[in-house]
Formats: C-alpha cells, structure tokens, sequence
C-alpha cells in the first residue's frame, strides 16, 4: 500500500473582477465594480435583493439579481441578516457564483485581479527527500475562482511552465477529480498528487543530462 502525505494550499482573491458593461449615464466606461452593498425591496410577502455594481467613472449604478419575487420566509435567516449588514464574504460569495452569472448574463474582467496563495513552500527538492510514496495537496478555496490550477501548481512548486509539462506527460503530478491540469480551473476540493519515486527518477535524469558534456 502507497504511503500518503497531505499538505494543503489556500487561494482567496485579493480583489474582485470587473463587470463589463457599458455606462447608460457617462457612456466614458464599459466596467462596473462591486460596492460590496445589497439592495432589498420588499412586496407584500416577497422580496427582492440585489447586489449592486458602480461605474468606474462616473460611480452610477446597476443592480445584479440575487433573489428575485421570492418569499421572504424562504431565505435563510441568517443569509438575510447578511444581505442586510453588507456582508463583504457573502457579497464576494455572488460575485464568483457560476449560478449568479449564468442567470445575470454577465461578463468579467478578470486582467486586474489577484491572488494570494498560501502554500508550505515546499519544492521538488523537498519532497525527493521525503519518506512518502505520494504527496497530496488538496486546494481550500471559498470562491469559484477564474484561475488556472496550472498557474497554482507552477507557484507552489515554484516551476515554470516547460518542466510542469513534462511531469503531466510523465505522470508525476496528477489532479482529482481527473481533468487537464493544464486547462482546468481552480477549484475547493481538488487534489494535486505528486509521486515522489517518480519525481525522484526524473531529477535524477535531469541532473544527468544537464551534466553531461556536449
């Protein structure tokens, strides 16, 4: 039986992506950012809520639907309390919601946003030293993120984008639930496993070939 050491890595977005629409009022921009502010309407025994962006320019406003003519008495009491104190983690919870764009038909930005990876810093080396067969390390993330795994996977293991390849071709570095490393997205719950006898036999190699004389 294979031996498992589990780490983990953490990504949260420092800041969020901007909605891309054009400006009915200044008609200068075509992004929106989130205030981080909701909006409730109550009718009789239903409700409204909004998330509302502002213009970059002009700071006009367009509200994104979260809820919409539905009865008050079916949302979460808690949820609620949180619409009502603008609660920054539950309005960053709809602004990476699949759901909530799919259903706004929204477009994001996407180029200014940033992301901070905690990680333990191990590299290749490191983990050629351990006693383990396979290294896990399963992604925590609160947001549907618009990022590569690849992008973390090169940082973590401080990598760049050619020998990262060849580990994938090598079977060195594998993710699940299965998917192209390379094109899926970050994601709570995935795992990225390294085999350290493998890992090991490829560094080797690597050391052999560029030690060799030409």
């Amino acid at each position: 039986m294979q031996v498992v050491k589990k780490f983990t890595w953490e990504v949260t977005p420092v800041n969020t992506p901007l909605f891309k629409k054009k400006c009915s009022k200044c008609r200068n921009s075509k992004l929106y950012y989130c205030s981080n502010k909701f909006r409730l309407n109550s009718q009789k025994k239903n409700i409204d809520v909004w998330l509302i962006y502002r213009c970059v320019n002009c700071d006009d406003t367009t509200n994104i639907t979260i809820f919409s003519r539905t009865k008050t008495g079916l949302i979460d009491k808690d949820l609620f309390q949180k619409f009502s104190d603008n609660d920054e983690k539950t309005a960053w919870k709809y602004v990476f919601d699949a759901d909530t764009i799919r259903r706004n038909r929204m477009e994001f930005d996407y180029s200014e946003v940033t992301y901070d990876i905690t990680h333990n810093g191990l590299t290749l080396e490191d983990i050629c030293n351990l006693e383990e067969d396979l290294i896990e390390f399963e992604l925590k993330s609160s947001f549907n993120l618009d990022l590569k795994l690849s992008h973390v996977v090169r940082k973590c293991l401080d990598i760049s984008l050619k020998p990262l390849e060849e580990m994938l071709s090598a079977g060195i570095i594998t993710a699940l639930p299965l998917c192209s490393l390379k094109k899926c997205k970050v994601k709570n719950g995935i795992i990225v496993t390294v085999n350290r006898e493998k890992l090991k036999a490829y560094m080797e190699n690597k050391n052999k070939t560029e030690h060799t004389p030409t």
